[in-house]
C-alpha cells in the first residue's frame, strides 16, 4: 500500500502546475511513477520478482 500512494503522491506531484478541469495524467507519467515507487525495488529485494524491471 505504501508502494501504492507514493505512486500516487509522484503523479500528484508532478501534475500540480498542469492541473485543470480537463487534465488527465499522461500514461507516461504513471510509468515513470510506477518506476520510482519503491515497488519494484522492493520485490528484487525480497527475491520475489513478479515481472522483469523495464
Amino acid at each position: 500500500m505504501e508502494s501504492f500512494a507514493r505512486a500516487v503522491e509522484i503523479v500528484l506531484k508532478e501534475s500540480e502546475l498542469k492541473d485543470n478541469a480537463g487534465y488527465c495524467p499522461e500514461p507516461a507519467l504513471w510509468t515513470y511513477a510506477v518506476q520510482h515507487c519503491g515497488y519494484v525495488q522492493s520485490r528484487h529485494a525480497t527475491g520475489r520478482v513478479l515481472v522483469a524491471a523495464a
